[in-house]
C-alpha cells in the first residue's frame, strides 16, 4: 500500500505561494515565511513515522555499510580486505549496492517528490550546470587541508582482470543512480524541511530557512572525506532545490557530479576519489 500523505508542495497542482509560476520568474529564495505547519490550536504537527521512514531508510541502509568499513578500519582491517571476503569475491560494494537498491525499490513509490513533473524540466539546465561545477570544485578541493582523514582507494581489482569491468559498472551505477536517489531523498527532501519544524511534507521545497540550510550543508560535508568539497556540494544542491522546487533536479545535479567523477576516476586511476 502506498502512503496517504498531504499533497507535496513541490508537485501540487496549485503552486505554493513561493513557487515560481513561470520559467522566467525567480523562486522564493527570499521567502522565509513559508507555509503554516501548525494546527488550529497553534501546535506544530509532525509527519507520520512511516512518511519519515520512507525517506530515511535508503540513506540509513547506505550509511550502515559505510559504518561497517569505518569500524573495520578502526580494527585494523583494510577496505581491500573487506572487498574480497566471503563467497562474494567482489566483496562489500556490490552487496551494498544491492541492499540500497532493494530499499529504494520499496521506498520510492511512496515518495511523490521523486516523480518527474513538467515543472522539473525547467530546472534541468540549472541542475546540470551545478552538477558540472561541483565536479570541478571536488577536484580542486582534493588537497590535504580540505580532507578529513585519508580515504582508502576503491578495490577495483577485487574481481581480477576478467571481472573488473563488471565491478566498475556496478560501482558506477551505484554512484550515479543509487547514491543520488538515497541521499537527496534524505538530505533535501526530508531533513532540509524537517529541521524547519512541523510536518516536513507541508513545507515548500523553495522555502529558505537559514538554520536548516547551514545544518544540512555542514552535515553533508561531514559525510565525506573531502569535507570542504562536501560542504560546497551540499550548499550547491540546497540552492538547486530552493531555486527549482524539485528534488528530482537535485538528483540530476548529484548524478551529473558523480557520473563525471566516476569517469575521471576510471580514466586517471584516482581511486581514492571513489
Amino acid at each position: 500500500m502506498t502512503e496517504e500523505a498531504p499533497p507535496d508542495p513541490a508537485h501540487d497542482p496549485a503552486p505554493a505561494p513561493d513557487r515560481p509560476s513561470g520559467p522566467g520568474e525567480p523562486a522564493g529564495l527570499a521567502n522565509t515565511a513559508g507555509a503554516d505547519t501548525t494546527t488550529g490550536a497553534g501546535k506544530a504537527t509532525s509527519a507520520p513515522v512511516a512518511a519519515i521512514a520512507w525517506r530515511v531508510a535508503p540513506f540509513a541502509a547506505y550509511m550502515a555499510f559505510v559504518l561497517v568499513v569505518e569500524a573495520a578500519s578502526m580494527l585494523g582491517i583494510s577496505s581491500t580486505t573487506l572487498a574480497t571476503y566471503g563467497d562474494f569475491a567482489g566483496g562489500l560494494y556490490p552487496v551494498k549496492a544491492l541492499c540500497v537498491g532493494l530499499v529504494l525499490a520499496v521506498c520510492l513509490p511512496r515518495c511523490t517528490e521523486l516523480r518527474f513533473a513538467k515543472a522539473d524540466l525547467r530546472g534541468l539546465p540549472l541542475a546540470v550546470v551545478v552538477g558540472v561545477t561541483v565536479f570541478a570544485a571536488w577536484l580542486a578541493l582534493d588537497v590535504p587541508w580540505a580532507r578529513m582523514g585519508e580515504p582508502a582507494p576503491f578495490a577495483h581489482e577485487a574481481w581480477g582482470d576478467a571481472g573488473r569491468p563488471a565491478l566498475l559498472t556496478i560501482r558506477f551505477i551505484g554512484a550515479t543512480l543509487l547514491v543520488p536517489l538515497a541521499e537527496e531523498l534524505f538530505w533535501r527532501s526530508f531533513l532540509l524541511r524537517h529541521l524547519q519544524g512541523g510536518d516536513f511534507r507541508t513545507v515548500p521545497l523553495t522555502r529558505f530557512h537559514a538554520t536548516s540550510f547551514i545544518a544540512v550543508t555542514i552535515l553533508f560535508g561531514l559525510e565525506h572525506n573531502l569535507i570542504v568539497a562536501g560542504m560546497a556540494a551540499g550548499a550547491a544542491y540546497n540552492v538547486v532545490v530552493l531555486r527549482t522546487g524539485s528534488v528530482m533536479c537535485c538528483v540530476v545535479a548529484h548524478a551529473v557530479t558523480n557520473g563525471l567523477l566516476g569517469l575521471w576516476v576510471v580514466a586517471t586511476g584516482a581511486w581514492t576519489l571513489w
